[in-house]
């Protein structure tokens, strides 16, 4: 090797280190964040209420008159306006037991506002329609629903307790 190629190859490897830094040299990192808060739309206070016994073959219609409990039994607050607010049940598990099985779902009081009417029903959950359509709150506030019950029963063999489970969520549009 002569001279001449030794200090072409220390220069191409200086060279070599040279763009190695300069590379390392214009490296830029940036880091940017993006934050969000997800808004609560909705409180929903639910109380449960005990209907007490019935006879079989017996109807009865239960109102917060009778039993306390069924009024002011759903308590929804909004954040927003047009919530759709649902009721689900498992009222379909009671055909054996019950001839009817009726829940209806009634406005007690409203936000100011509220274009929906205090005293109708919203909402009717039964044994064949366990699971009813929404329907919209349409102006942020509190609302408060009672319930009234209908229930017919069917004969049993020995006293047979029941239980039904009323789910509510409420979801924007």
């Amino acid at each position: 090797m002569n001279k001449k190629n030794v200090s072409f190859g220390i220069l191409f490897l200086m060279l070599s280190f040279g763009i190695i830094g300069v590379s390392a040299y214009v490296y830029q990192s940036a880091t940017q964040t993006v934050t969000q808060t997800i808004k609560e739309i909705a409180t929903l206070v639910l109380n449960n209420a005990a209907l007490g016994n019935i006879n079989e073959g017996q109807t009865l219609t239960y109102t917060k008159n009778e039993i306390p409990a069924l009024g002011s039994i759903v308590s929804v607050t909004t954040t927003t306006a047009d919530v759709n607010l649902h009721f689900s049940s498992d009222l379909a598990s009671q055909s054996t037991r019950y001839s009817t099985y009726s829940i209806a779902v009634k406005l007690l009081t409203k936000p100011a506002g509220s274009a929906l009417t205090v005293g109708n029903t919203y909402a009717t959950m039964s044994i064949g329609s366990p699971t009813p359509s929404g329907f919209a709150l349409d102006v942020a506030g509190a609302y408060v629903f009672d319930f009234e019950i209908t229930t017919a029963s069917n004969s049993v063999t020995s006293d047979t307790a029941t239980t039904v489970t009323i789910t509510v969520t409420a979801e924007s549009t």
